[in-house]
């Protein structure tokens, strides 16, 4: 048989009363703390006739005074026996703290039975008293048996209060309020809503307060008291109202009693005789004694009621109850095992301190480097640092790329270039490029078209193969497509350079300095800040993955001061990698802001750009050529043709200035060593950079192993707080486990 499932034996008067108790000891044990269990609470205001009825049901003169009559909630566990006994305990929901706070059990019998509600006020004084509040959670908890009682449980919650008098706290009615909420929004919980039978039941805050935790009313059981107070010609109005014809149906029914009042209280009119004149006032009193639902009014029925109700209660909860009990003990073991152990004697804390401090060099290396990074707490994969990483010097290598030194001499709209075509040179900026063909402005063929175009005078129109230019809204005119071939880059701009910073010497050298200067320029403003960029990505990824790794450490997930002294410790180290990092990537910079080179690339690259424009206008004009002599089957060139080309070319090389060929000359080799430099550069700074990811190890070991044993005993120790969540689940563990051993005793 299933631990949840109860014997068939819960059905006989024998197991009906073992689970009773059983119930009984869980809300003692305080398991309700943490699982609804099944009760009957009774609720009403200070004046509704509440205590007076729970007195009649249990037989007990409960306390009552000027005062609060009930100022913590009081739990009456009766059992019908053939021997009258009773004791009073204190329930503490939380024990305050300070001497003599245990309340001794008292203990009383048939021969001071009279004594047993002088000892109920006396334990909710102590509470209140230890507690220093007017109204406590702290249960007084009292187990009576005798022929009197019937087999029940009742919760006396304390009365609603609208203001709060002299010498009581503002906060009295809120207090009060807040406790009530905490038992009635129990789902498992009975609601016996007291209220006087004279008053208007619909405006009741006693059932304003019952509807709110249950509007479909199926665990709430309005009991009408007083009704000797009903106005004359008022009774059909309430018969009505009894009967559930006047108001929405309670699934558990109303019932109406009639207690001891005021004057038969000062008369000290005992609680058998109210009970004697209970009976004699419903079956002697009109409209009550023509009603033939009998089981509505009375003490007596209304005992026989909630004591088969309460049964049916556990019946039904049962399964669920030890479900839950279960569930509950397992996620609060899960709980306090993430908050570890706190060592408290200092080899302990030693050993803990070297364990971690062992783990974490360890294991952080290939954490980051190699990709074997861990799941997110609370979400799948996350990208490792390592792949982050090399994303990142991608991004680096696209930024340098596409910087200026780079591309020096490439074809891009915007730019200035030459065009020599037709035999002609042509100078101005692209605007536009497609296919392998640039596009200048100035560059046109064929006629003016008619075109109606939304677009501005000036701007460019893509229509399928062809690039048009917009004259007007009218007509445009084709852009004749020029191969990039034999596109290139105008050098006027270090022409102007070479002019402003010509030297006291023969003009017939390249200039040095201004070609430095150049690439000086350009090394600082284009790669300096994506460098330092990827510096700083990595010594963010390096930080981000310790933090996370030092929080996945379970063993220390408790100790805040020790997991902030490893971030702080971490954070510190990876600043200073960064700054050691940052100092070689500004001198691989400050490096390169000086050409310099080796590589055979270089000048092999620069011999051929020396000679690719007067090959590139050769080969343009020797294409353009055609003879008259010429048939289809062969192209022949006269010599005399080829030789005109020639000289003509090498004419217009020659007249070109000294300064033009210097600048040429410049551009093709700040083109040739850009390309040199950057295979360098790309390369070298990452190399740098994962320096933060590969020292980080060794660096942090070093520093951990040097922490003094004074600092230890500093670092392991848990905040307050935590020591509090700790205690916490031990005793909520230790409940739940006390309660799993009661639940096995039943089988």
């Amino acid at each position: 048989m299933s631990s949840e499932t109860p014997p068939s034996s819960v059905a006989s008067p024998e197991g009906n009363e073992a689970y009773r108790s059983f119930m009984d000891k869980m809300a003692k044990s305080n398991v309700d703390q943490y699982v609804d269990l099944p009760m009957i609470a009774v609720m009403g205001d200070t004046s509704s006739g509440k205590s007076s009825l729970l007195s009649m049901i249990s037989q007990v003169e409960l306390p009552s005074n000027d005062k609060l009559t009930t100022r913590c909630p009081i739990m009456l566990q009766m059992r019908k026996t053939e021997t009258m006994s009773a004791n009073v305990t204190v329930n503490w929901k939380e024990k305050p703290e300070g001497a003599n706070v245990d309340f001794p059990v008292k203990i009383v019998g048939s021969h001071n039975w009279t004594e047993l509600t002088g000892y109920i006020a006396e334990a909710q004084e102590h509470i209140v008293t230890k507690q220093n509040k007017e109204v406590a959670r702290d249960v007084v908890s009292v187990e009576m048996t005798g022929p009197h009682c019937e087999n029940l449980t009742l919760i006396d919650l304390p009365g609603i209060v609208r203001s709060h008098g002299k010498g009581e706290s503002a906060s009295l009615s809120d207090d009060i309020q807040s406790l009530l909420t905490d038992y009635l929004q129990n789902p498992r919980c009975v609601i016996l809503a007291v209220l006087p039978a004279n008053v208007d039941f619909h405006n009741s805050q006693i059932m304003a307060e019952a509807l709110k935790v249950d509007p479909e009313t199926k665990r709430t059981i309005p009991v009408l008291t007083k009704p000797d107070l009903i106005d004359v010609g008022a009774e059909e109005s309430v018969k009505e109202l009894l009967l559930g014809y006047k108001t929405q149906v309670f699934e558990m029914g109303f019932h109406m009693i009639k207690g001891r009042g005021q004057d038969a209280l000062n008369k000290k009119m005992s609680i058998e005789e109210g009970l004697a004149e209970e009976y004699a006032f419903f079956y002697n009193t009109e409209p009550w004694r023509n009603i033939e639902e009998k089981n509505l009014f009375g003490t007596k029925n209304l005992r026989l009621k909630l004591g088969e109700l309460q049964m049916s209660l556990i019946r039904t909860s049962f399964s669920d109850i030890v479900a839950e009990i279960r569930t509950k003990r397992d996620e609060a073991v899960l709980g306090r095992s993430r908050l570890g152990e706190i060592p408290t004697e200092f080899l302990a804390k030693r050993a803990l301190f070297r364990s971690v401090k062992e783990e974490y060099y360890k294991t952080i290396g290939p954490l980051v480097l190699e990709g074997h990074f861990l799941l997110g707490k609370d979400s799948g994969y996350e990208m490792k640092p390592s792949a982050e990483f090399h994303q990142a010097c991608g991004e680096l290598k696209t930024a340098l790329e596409s910087s200026r030194l780079a591309n020096i001499s490439d074809v891009a709209v915007g730019v200035d270039v030459i065009v020599f075509l037709d035999g002609k040179e042509y100078k101005g900026k692209v605007a536009y490029v497609k296919n392998c063909n640039a596009y200048l402005k100035t560059i046109r063929e064929g006629h003016t078209i008619a075109w109606n175009s939304k677009k501005k005078v000036g701007e460019l129109v893509n229509r399928k193969s062809d690039i048009l230019l917009v004259l007007d809204s009218c007509t445009c005119i084709k852009l004749r497509p020029i191969p990039i071939d034999i596109v290139r880059r105008d050098p006027e701009w270090i022409k102007k350079l070479i002019e402003e910073n010509r030297p006291y010497e023969l003009p017939i050298f390249i200039n040095t300095s201004v070609f430095n200067g150049i690439v000086w320029n350009l090394v600082r403003d284009d790669w300096r800040e994506p460098s330092l960029r990827l510096l700083e990505h990595t010594a963010g990824l390096m930080e981000m993955a310790a933090d996370k790794y030092i929080n996945r450490i379970g063993e220390i997930e408790s100790l805040e001061q020790f997991r902030h002294f490893l971030m702080s410790k971490s954070s510190d180290l990876v600043q200073d990698l960064k700054e050691t990092a940052k100092a070689k990537v500004l001198g691989l910079v400050d490096r390169e802001q000086k050409p310099y080179t080796q590589n055979h690339y270089l000048f092999e690259n620069l011999a051929k750009l020396q000679s690719k424009r007067l090959m590139d206008e050769l080969m343009t004009m020797l294409g353009n050529y055609e003879d008259e002599d010429d048939t289809e089957d062969e192209e022949i060139i006269k010599q005399s043709t080829v030789v005109s080309i020639v000289k003509n070319v090498f004419e217009r090389n020659q007249a070109s200035s000294m300064d033009d060929h210097m600048a040429e000359a410049m551009q093709h080799a700040l083109n040739a060593y850009g390309k040199v430099a950057l295979k360098r550069f790309i390369d070298g700074v990452p190399m740098i950079c994962i320096e933060v990811m590969q020292d980080f190890p060794g660096r942090i070991n070093d520093i951990l192993s040097s922490v003094l044993d004074e600092e230890i005993e500093k670092l392991i120790v848990a905040p307050p707080e935590k020591v509090r969540a700790m205690k916490e689940y031990d005793r909520k563990i230790e409940t739940l486990d006390k309660s799993i051993a009661a639940i096995k005793e039943l089988y």
